[in-house]
């Protein structure tokens, strides 16, 4: 059937065909680097590097995705720390880079910077100027919105719907209220460059659309980001593109993300402390009534996550895995509790890749019709059919999750009651050998269970015994003693220490290879 895609702007799932054959262009809304990236950016970031990981299935990719460093946030933040705008947002920068890295997120085949774009916005804003969409005022230039009779196709907004807010200044200088900034003449101590209209600085919408366009093309396949970017401000990057280009679409596919939601604590119109947990579209008994935007997560608000501060406590691959449990036009609600179950699956995950490991001798197969036709099931045709459905992550991970249920029946002799039939040693260890590449290819997809099962289990087990009352070395020491009492048949002495492990939380694994160690769940 080939790859279906909702498209925000059809309001329903389309078929996918590149502009060009072979190749996707694709851009992704960046970060403004103003403050540490938050839990609900990883959700966007992972979201796209899923749907990019898939395209390079069977497409040449180019993937942009910017940083905005020049931003009346960034400005406030510098002034606040007492430092130069650059030296705020080449910090944050190097923090996102690395906590997306950690998320497993691959790098975009190009990152560009607002400021490194600056004559690029000049000449779109000029262009827009001469054909008479956009007026200057005392050195600002705005962009006239009733000029451009296709505003609001991609929101279904009508222009009186337009939030003040969301970088919208109120001005009383503009023609109109929905009018937006392009260029803003500069402020005493703030950053500029020259332009046409003076020194000043970009507008927020205007970067995007210039550095598509030098990227990208007047016109390339898939725009993407968060749903809160949907109106104002992709509606206004398609306005000020197509009418400076001269098209009539700015992205053929456009891609929106949900929200990571928390629960409110209290009511926005009265303050008060909520008593059940409420969704959007509840009223409160003041006839305020929750909205989406209640629920998200946003720095403006106080109310977010840091990524920094989850991979400080939780495996990156943990919060990766919980955000591909839900849809990406889902949104998802986020919860420790949620989170540590997640971890724990995870390590479950690991445990299973190390028995395969172990049990196949380091065979290498490649995903093949021997693990179909012994089970009556295609697992990597049903992936593929849940990727190409609008990339639904949680009908991939119960693939992948069936497999690995398979896999530990294999692992355990319990295949029979499975299949009807007890397996050879060789067909056993053929088809974990399957099982295992069918993982590592499925994971190359989902970012999942890239790393060393052996050195990963290692990393969990001593993080989780930094909580513990006894350190690594005196649990290594009192497994000798236990080993030296069953070999001088002191076995009283051995169950006493395998007992005083289990009260403090580690559970011992004897082997014909030895005794190890993990701690309690």
């Amino acid at each position: 059937m080939g790859l279906r895609v909702f498209d925000t702007r059809a309001r329903e799932k389309v078929d996918f065909a590149p502009l060009e054959p072979g190749k996707v262009r694709m851009y992704v809304c960046g970060v403004t680097v103003y403050a540490p990236t938050h839990i609900g950016h990883g959700r966007c970031y992972v979201a796209f590097d899923v749907v990019y990981r898939w395209l390079k299935k069977n497409f040449l990719v180019t993937y942009v995705r910017n940083f905005t460093d020049v931003d009346d946030k960034i400005i406030k933040a510098a002034n606040a720390a007492g430092e130069a705008p650059a030296a705020v947002t080449e910090r944050y920068i190097s923090q996102f880079t690395s906590d997306m890295a950690e998320l497993g997120c691959l790098p975009a085949n190009i990152e560009p910077r607002v400021t490194d774009h600056i004559p690029e916005i000049i000449a779109m804003i000029s262009a827009l100027v001469k054909k008479g969409f956009a007026y200057e005022v005392e050195g600002d230039v705005y962009y006239e919105v009733e000029k451009f009779a296709a505003y609001g196709r991609l929101s279904g907004r009508q222009l009186d719907e337009q939030e003040e807010g969301a970088r919208v200044a109120v001005d009383s200088r503009k023609r109109a209220a929905a009018d937006f900034a392009l260029w803003k003449a500069a402020k005493p101590d703030e950053p500029s460059w020259d332009s046409p209209w003076g020194k000043g600085r970009p507008g927020w919408h205007i970067e995007c659309s210039a550095m598509s366009g030098k990227y990208l093309g007047d016109t390339f396949d898939i725009h993407a980001g968060g749903k809160d970017l949907v109106f104002p401000h992709h509606e206004n990057e398609v306005a000020q593109s197509c009418a400076a280009n001269g098209t009539e679409r700015l992205a053929n596919i456009w891609m929106h993300n949900g929200f990571v939601n928390l629960m409110p604590e209290k009511c926005p119109g009265c303050e008060a402390t909520t008593s059940e947990t409420p969704e959007a579209g509840t009223v409160c008994s003041c006839g305020y009534t929750f909205t989406e935007m209640d629920f998200k997560m946003s720095k403006s608000r106080g109310n977010f996550y840091p990524v920094r501060e989850m991979l400080s406590r939780y495996e990156g691959e943990a919060l990766r895995l919980l955000f591909l449990t839900a849809h990406y036009r889902k949104p998802i609600a986020f919860s420790h509790e949620l989170l540590d179950e997640t971890e724990k699956r995870l390590d479950k995950n690991y445990e299973a890749l190390e028995a395969m490991d172990a049990f196949t001798n380091e065979q290498t197969f490649i995903p093949g019709k021997n693990f179909a036709a012994t089970f009556g099931h295609d697992p990597m045709a049903a992936f593929a059919e849940a990727m190409d459905d609008d990339f639904n992550t949680p009908r991939a991970l119960a693939e992948a999750a069936e497999v690995f249920r398979i896999a530990n029946d294999l692992i355990h002799g319990q295949e029979k009651a499975r299949i009807g039939e007890v397996l050879s040693p060789e067909h056993t260890s053929r088809l974990l050998a399957e099982a295992r590449a069918i993982l590592a290819d499925m994971g190359s997809v989902l970012g999942l269970w890239q790393a060393d099962p052996k050195a990963y289990l290692e990393r969990r087990k001593l993080a989780r015994s930094a909580t513990l009352a006894l350190g690594p070395a005196q649990i290594e020491a009192l497994i000798e003693e236990r080993k030296q009492a069953r070999l001088s048949k002191n076995f009283a002495r051995a169950d006493e220490i395998r007992d005083e492990l289990k009260a403090k939380g580690i559970i011992l694994k004897d082997s014909k290879d030895g005794t190890t160690w993990t701690t309690a769940d």
